[in-house]
């Protein structure tokens, strides 16, 4: 009988959760700023697109998008309106919101 020793190195591994949000146009991470007692704040656009000319089936062409200044909002807005699906569609609509995020980690 022929015995195999080997050696094992064990490491543990610790998870730290970190939360952030990027920029979906220029794929940046939004400026944390502003501070609270909770931490950095970043303000970036939250944006919805979607349409209606599917009926009910119209939830799967809801679309959202975060950019991190004016000018990502608007390299994504005119790209929007030039997409020859929206031009065609009478029902497309986009949303815009401001957020705050406050960064975690």
């Amino acid at each position: 009988m022929i015995k195999r020793i080997t050696k094992k190195v064990i490491k543990e591994v610790m998870e730290v959760e970190s939360e952030v949000i990027v920029c979906n146009i220029c794929g940046k991470e939004i400026n944390y700023d502003e501070k609270t007692l909770m931490g950095p704040v970043g303000r970036y656009y939250r944006i919805k697109t979607g349409h209606y000319d599917w009926c009910n089936d119209s939830c799967e062409s809801i679309e959202y998008t975060d950019a991190c200044c004016d000018e990502c909002l608007s390299k994504f807005t005119q790209k929007w309106l030039k997409n020859e699906n929206v031009i065609r569609s009478n029902t497309a609509y986009i949303e815009i919101h401001k957020e705050s995020h406050t960064k975690k980690g």
